[in-house]
């Protein structure tokens, strides 16, 4: 951190005589790797698979990404299993750093997977259709009886979840294999695009909105119409099967056949489509595992790079690698990639007096930089401290700035700190943090200067 007084920055100017006011200007030294902060990163995909991961086979992670089907969260009619969705946010709450938590609730697998919407539900006569085998129904998405228990199940954990602030999104699913607004992966039925009109799949959107109102959302790519009135309404996006460049065929591929034609319809039915993510985030799933991608599909560097290359030019802000090892070969462009996904929060500079009086305020300039890729979407309140040699709080207060707004590039803003009237004479430190509603300091900062409670000495000054 670079420390200087500048004393002709600033003058009172007085009749016969101009006396100088010394101010302090400091520069703190910018961080150059990655950082962890919730909500933004790699994911840890239903509390990490394997958690014996070590950070050489695994990045760190800033978002518990889990999904649950309807049988699971209410296998008795009204009784919601409201643990398991609480076991996803103390897992959460016990990593370190502290993660969020992405959520999505689904009502299809597969058709040798069984059926994934509750006994008692099927048995109130909601239509739909079994595999030829009869081992799994898939419920029709427009029955009243279906959609009005998919209403009520969402409601619920509305109630109990939306609006906390360690959930990220709640991801808008219900539709489809896994959520995914596809049924491609059952033969026997009519594609999901040709069963369905858009307007009774947008019955599905809206019921998200209404049960999460204050929770970012984000909507799957193959959504096709839907995808834009979701984006219209507030809600990010997200992509499955990241990395696909011969996946599937050697003729095809997602990353070139089938990404970009969609994002296009997207914004031609919504000008506003390509901005989206300046309000709620951009989301992806690799295809496959990494580990796949060296001994399966011989991907280059090259094509890896590329991968998440594209993923930066959406703005993304979470990628979920699944939880699998990542190949030490391709470990470098994941964390290159780590330092700009999502946000990335910097103090440039501050300036201040360097001198202050007990009972006054301080005045903090600062110049802020947002080296990510996006914005935040949760909210976190900017605050200074004023301590003392033993570390003793002895002024603190928030600012008014909502983060959330800081998209990337540079803000200068300007906070007053009020000063107490029993301030000492002596040396004090100036600190800052950003804390969620607790006060709990919980973004790292792309600075050097981080105490043990997570908030940055960036600065002192002397009382006289």
């Amino acid at each position: 951190m670079k420390t200087k007084t500048l004393v002709s920055l600033m003058c009172m100017v007085f009749p016969g005589a101009v006396l100088a006011v010394p101010m302090t200007v400091v520069t703190p030294k910018a961080l150059s790797g990655p950082i962890t902060n919730p909500g933004t990163g790699i994911a840890s995909f239903h509390q990490g698979f394997d958690q014996h991961l070590t950070r050489v086979q695994y990045p760190d992670t800033g978002i518990e990404y889990e999904r649950f089907y309807w049988s699971e969260v209410e296998p008795v009619e009204g009784q919601y299993n409201f643990a398991l969705v609480d076991d996803a946010f103390r897992f959460a709450a016990n990593h370190q750093p502290a993660m969020n938590v992405g959520l999505r609730f689904m009502v299809l697998d597969g058709p040798e997977s069984g059926s994934k919407i509750p006994e008692w539900l099927i048995k109130k006569g909601v239509k739909g259709v079994w595999t030829p085998d009869r081992k799994t129904f898939a419920p029709d998405l427009d029955d009243p009886i279906f959609l009005e228990y998919s209403r009520r199940l969402l409601n619920a954990f509305g109630k109990r979840y939306d609006g906390n602030e360690n959930l990220a999104y709640i991801d808008i699913g219900m539709v489809g294999s896994w959520g995914e607004w596809h049924n491609s992966n059952f033969p026997s039925m009519t594609p999901l695009e040709k069963r369905y009109t858009p307007a009774q799949l947008e019955k599905y959107v809206s019921m998200h909105f209404a049960a999460f109102p204050k929770t970012p959302k984000i909507m799957l790519i193959a959504g096709g119409d839907n995808l834009a009135s979701a984006a219209r309404r507030g809600a990010g996006w997200r992509a499955d099967c990241l990395g696909d460049w011969r996946n599937f065929s050697a003729t095809w591929n997602l990353m070139e056949d089938d990404y970009p034609p969609r994002l296009e319809a997207a914004q031609k039915a919504w000008s506003g489509f390509n901005d989206a993510w300046k309000h709620a985030p951009i989301s992806f799933e690799i295809c496959g595992h990494m580990n796949e991608w060296k001994t399966v599909q011989h991907y280059t560097l090259e094509e890896v790079q590329r991968t998440f290359d594209w993923a930066e030019e959406q703005h993304a802000s979470t990628i979920n690698l699944k939880s699998s090892e990542v190949p030490i070969i391709y470990r470098g462009i994941v964390d290159k990639a780590l330092t700009k996904l999502g946000y990335r929060f910097r103090l440039a500079s501050l300036s201040h007096d360097s001198f202050i009086s007990r009972g006054t305020t301080l005045t903090l300039n600062s110049q802020w930089a947002n080296d990510g890729i996006a914005p935040i979407y949760l909210k976190y309140d900017v605050s200074y401290r004023l301590v003392n040699d033993a570390n003793k709080v002895i002024a603190q207060g928030k600012t008014s700035d909502d983060i959330r707004s800081w998209l990337p590039g540079e803000r200068t803003t300007r906070y007053h700190l009020p000063l107490p009237v029993t301030l000492a004479n002596g040396q004090y430190y100036i600190e800052v943090a950003m804390l969620d509603s607790k006060g709990t300091a919980r973004i790292n900062l792309a600075n050097e200067g981080k105490q043990s409670d997570g908030w940055y000495r960036i600065s002192k000054v002397r009382a006289q």
